[in-house]
């Protein structure tokens, strides 16, 4: 990747790995299923399984979305 790509890109992998297991961790916390989780956002479960795992760079509506399906505040969810 060039410079002027990495520019247009960017990607925190250590910081998406840590709001996944924050989501995870609060998920599993509310006995709520990924599956549950993903049609609660309108997204596929696979695609919450990816970003527990810190895999997609998602987008701050995506994490507002999942934190109102877990009734708490986005803020929670960051570390």
């Amino acid at each position: 990747m060039t410079n002027e790509e990495k520019k247009k890109y960017y990607k925190d992998d250590n910081l998406l790995l840590k709001i996944g297991k924050n989501i995870r961790q609060i998920r599993i916390t509310k006995n709520i299923t990924q599956e549950y989780l993903a049609n609660e956002c309108g997204t596929a479960y696979t695609q919450v399984n990816r970003m527990e795992l810190g895999k997609v760079n998602f987008t701050i509506s995506q994490l507002y979305r999942i934190a109102a399906v877990l009734n708490i505040q986005a803020k929670e969810l960051l570390p």
